[in-house]
């Protein structure tokens, strides 16, 4: 994990919310529940960049809910191959293919998304297998919230992108509101009509990178091969 965000997670880590949370997943654990991510992915979108490095932040619902699905990412996808893609990346990567038809897409790891400043964070960190939203009363809010304000007051021109209610509700409760800020439809088959598939999301995330000056995303996902020994 890089420092910058190191330094948030201990300084929130002492807090009475955050002590709830850990308590929280406990409790799930001691009920024999599966938790997803693992806890090695737990905090995967903070081994990429530094804070002050994030160019944009992809703010999701919560992770995965069915097994080697989540992988510490939103929406990414790791263990699983192209032909069991889960249903909201589907819409994701059908998004991007619209924007950008020739963009290779081999895996669903979204790591060579992050690798360039995109923060893929979800809004709730943790769930219980076959359990949707089974950790949105345990308080990672206020984490969620701590980290987007720490990035923002850092450089209020980070582009976020807030898919789906809970997200934007949690955007609206910063102090520092995103000088660009797009707000669509979870990627979700249930919600995706609403606003989320008619929008040109990734060229609008490279046309504000410009407008910047900052180097375009490239959203080419080549899956990595092996190297003999």
């Amino acid at each position: 994990m890089k420092d910058s965000f190191l330094k948030v997670l201990q300084s929130e880590g002492t807090k009475p919310y955050f002590t709830q949370i850990l308590s929280s997943l406990q409790k799930a654990q001691d009920q024999n529940e599966t938790v997803f991510p693992h806890q090695m992915d737990m905090f995967r979108p903070f081994e990429y960049f530094q804070l002050n490095e994030t160019k944009v932040v992809i703010l999701g619902q919560d992770p995965y809910h069915q097994i080697d699905q989540a992988d510490g990412l939103a929406f990414s996808a790791r263990y699983q191959d192209l032909n069991k893609t889960p249903k909201s990346l589907v819409n994701l990567f059908k998004n991007l293919k619209r924007d950008y038809p020739k963009t290779k897409i081999e895996t669903n790891d979204l790591t060579n998304w992050a690798k360039q400043g995109v923060l893929l964070m979800n809004t709730v960190w943790t769930v219980s297998q076959n359990k949707a939203h089974s950790h949105e009363a345990f308080g990672w809010q206020n984490f969620t919230l701590k980290v987007l304000e720490e990035i923002l007051t850092n450089n209020p021109k980070v582009i976020v992108v807030a898919l789906g209610k809970p997200a934007q509700k949690l955007v609206k409760k910063l102090p520092i509101q995103p000088h660009y800020l797009i707000n669509l439809s979870h990627p979700s088959p249930l919600s995706a009509h609403l606003s989320f598939n008619q929008f040109p999301l990734f060229k609008t995330i490279n046309k504000y990178l410009k407008k910047e000056n900052l180097n375009p995303i490239d959203w080419n996902l080549i899956k990595e091969t092996k190297k003999g020994v």
